[in-house]
């Protein structure tokens, strides 16, 4: 069924809506699972695999794919696209689901199938997917290939997704990670070094190590935190945390932060007695990295902004700086890789904010940016 035989379609940001009706979608399944090479692929081939039709409609898809999302009949999954049965978070946005979003542009599925379809050769892209899951905010990164084929005079897109998650984990951790901890290193030789050369300003040399010991310390708790809770192995300890506790504690924390030295913060004034039901081994972890964060963001002379307040029974935090996320990548702001500081390997702080915020704490992480208002990271916590 082409475009033109259904005039009225649903609006989309991106790619083609419409989708195939569901007599037209069934005779399209019968078709490929008879097909001698698409059994083939789906049997052989050890990646999630999906055969679409020109609707980017999922028709057949292989068992390891049903057996990751737990899809007990393959029927279930028939007439949804990729993203649908994924689960990517930016589903809802697009008037007729996955490719139809704003943020789909972006999308390396989407482009490889489009591209497929159009150039009528195989393409290549990757692809990072945001996903819920069972109450899980889960990043996952595929490379994806599409390849067209006929199938009794009709075009069909085979696609593969490639797990690379531990891929990009592995790049990540070389490229910010060992990169840090090597410069941090340098910094305690070259100061050591200085105290061993000189009998005059030892005090200074010995702040600067202690701070860059401190810096290393924060540097490996902050990995191993993470990599507790994407194991899943970390659980929030709940206790009663005062606000103004936690304030006190994110400013001892940040005084050291070079960072602050060219920039002022504004802390809102708390009650004394203002508290809440958190962990706040995490809560500190997540605020620290939206605190940051904003310093970094900003230019020498802008002031950041921390406050507390309530909305509709529940604990927030927020974060605020003068700087403005550019629209067209706010949707990958909490992509584990990705950063606008240009640097490759940086983005571990906003992804762990959410990461860590959302899965461990059960809140809610976001931000706005606007050219009228700055940038604003929040955390909603539960009630």
């Amino acid at each position: 069924m082409s475009h033109s035989d259904n005039p009225i379609l649903p609006a989309s940001y991106f790619a083609p809506a419409g989708r195939s009706k569901p007599t037209e979608l069934q005779r399209q399944v019968t078709a490929c699972l008879r097909h001698p090479v698409v059994e083939l692929v789906l049997d052989l081939v050890d990646s999630y695999v999906l055969v679409l039709n020109e609707h980017r409609q999922i028709v057949v898809a292989n068992n390891e794919l049903l057996e990751a999302l737990a899809v007990e009949a393959p029927s279930s999954c028939q007439g949804q696209r990729a993203g649908e049965i994924l689960g990517c978070t930016h589903v809802p946005e697009g008037p007729d689901g996955c490719g139809t979003s704003k943020a789909c542009c972006r999308c390396g599925a989407v482009l490889a199938v489009l591209a497929a379809q159009s150039l009528d050769e195989p393409v290549s892209r990757e692809c990072h997917l945001d996903r819920y899951a069972s109450g899980w905010w889960r990043p996952c990164d595929f490379r994806v290939k599409a390849t067209p084929f006929t199938c009794e005079g009709e075009r069909f897109t085979v696609t593969v997704l490639q797990d690379i998650g531990a891929e990009k984990k592995a790049r990540q951790l070389e490229g910010m990670f060992l990169h840090d901890l090597h410069n941090t290193v340098q910094g305690l030789h070259g100061w050591s070094e200085l105290l061993l050369e000189t009998e005059g300003d030892t005090r200074r040399a010995a702040e600067h190590i202690r701070l860059l010991a401190e810096s290393l310390s924060d540097e490996v708790q902050q990995q191993q935190m993470l990599l507790r809770a994407e194991t899943r192995e970390l659980v929030a300890h709940l206790e009663n945390v005062y606000v103004q506790e936690v304030m006190e504690r994110l400013d001892r924390t940040l005084a050291r932060h070079p960072c602050r030295q060219a920039h002022s913060l504004e802390w809102s004034p708390v009650g004394e007695d203002e508290s809440l039901q958190t962990d706040p081994v995490v809560l500190h972890r997540v605020l620290l990295n939206m605190a940051v964060n904003a310093l970094e963001a900003s230019v020498p002379g802008d002031s950041v902004r921390i406050w507390f307040e309530w909305r509709e029974g529940r604990p927030c935090f927020f974060v605020h700086n003068l700087g403005v996320i550019p629209e067209v990548v706010q949707p990958r702001i909490f992509q584990r890789s990705f950063s606008t500081k240009g640097r490759k390997g940086r983005g571990l702080g906003t992804y762990s904010m959410k990461f860590l915020g959302e899965n461990i704490l059960r809140g809610e992480v976001g931000f706005e940016s606007t050219q009228e208002r700055g940038t604003c990271f929040h955390i909603y916590l539960p009630r």
